[in-house]
C-alpha cells in the first residue's frame, strides 16, 4: 500500500476522535480539544509540496475537504506523489500521519511553541508542538487554533536536523481524554494531578 494512502486512511479514522489535552506549567493549566477535519488533511499531508506532480485530475476533484474521500476510493492514485521532487519532504508528513494515533496515545512530550526560540529560521506558526517519545522514528506534531478557537494539527513531519523542542517551554502532561464516536476513555492521568481551581490558559 501506499504511503499516501495510508495516511488517508488513518487520517478518516480519527475523524470521529477527540482528545482532551490538559498539561502544566508553574501553577498554571493548559487545556485544548484535539479535533481532525477532512480539509485539515491536504496541509498537514504537503500537498503544498507536490505542485509539480500530475494526477490526472482536475484539482477540483480533490482539493480540501475532497482529498481523502479521492484516495480512498481510487479515483486519486496516491503512487504518483511519489513521483514528487519533494517526495522524501512530503514522505516525513506521511508517516507522522500514519504514527499520530499512536503518538498521542503514548509517551509524547509537549511544549509551548514560539517560532522564534527555534535555532533556525521557523516559518511555523502554532501553539504547541509535541514530540513523540516511543517508536524508532521521531515526528514533530504542531497544534495551531483557528479563528474559532478549535486546535487542530496545522503541521507533522518526521525529526531531520532540527530539534524544535529545543528552546520551548516545556510542559507537564496532566490528563489525556480520548472520546471515540462518543465512547470515553482515559488514555493517561498523571499521578499528582487533581482536579482544582486554577488559572487555565486556553
Amino acid at each position: 500500500m501506499c504511503l499516501f494512502l495510508e495516511a488517508a486512511q488513518a487520517w478518516q479514522r480519527l475523524i470521529e476522535t477527540r482528545y482532551y489535552i490538559t498539561a502544566g506549567r508553574k501553577g498554571k493549566l493548559y487545556q485544548f480539544r484535539l479535533d481532525f477535519k477532512l480539509e485539515d488533511f491536504p496541509h498537514i499531508a504537503g500537498m503544498q509540496y507536490a505542485q509539480d506532480v500530475a494526477f490526472g485530475l482536475r484539482t477540483s476533484e480533490y482539493y480540501g475537504k475532497k482529498l481523502v474521500p479521492a484516495l480512498l476510493n481510487g479515483r486519486l492514485d496516491g503512487t504518483k506523489i511519489e513521483k514528487s521532487r519533494n517526495w522524501e519532504r512530503i514522505r516525513g508528513r506521511l508517516c507522522a500521519i500514519i504514527g499520530l494515533q499512536q503518538t498521542l496515545e503514548s509517551n509524547f512530550s509537549i511544549a509551548l511553541f514560539d517560532p522564534a526560540k527555534v535555532p533556525t529560521n521557523s516559518k511555523i506558526d502554532a501553539v504547541y508542538v509535541i514530540k513523540n517519545q516511543d517508536s524508532g522514528e521521531s515526528y514533530f506534531i504542531f497544534i495551531d487554533k483557528d479563528k474559532q478557537y478549535r486546535h487542530y494539527c496545522k503541521s507533522a513531519f518526521a525529526e531531520s536536523n532540527i530539534n524544535y523542542m529545543k528552546n520551548q517551554s516545556m510542559l507537564t502532561l496532566l490528563k489525556l481524554d480520548k472520546f471515540d464516536s462518543g465512547k470515553h476513555q482515559l488514555i493517561y492521568q498523571h499521578p499528582n494531578y487533581i482536579d482544582e481551581d486554577i488559572e487555565v490558559m486556553i
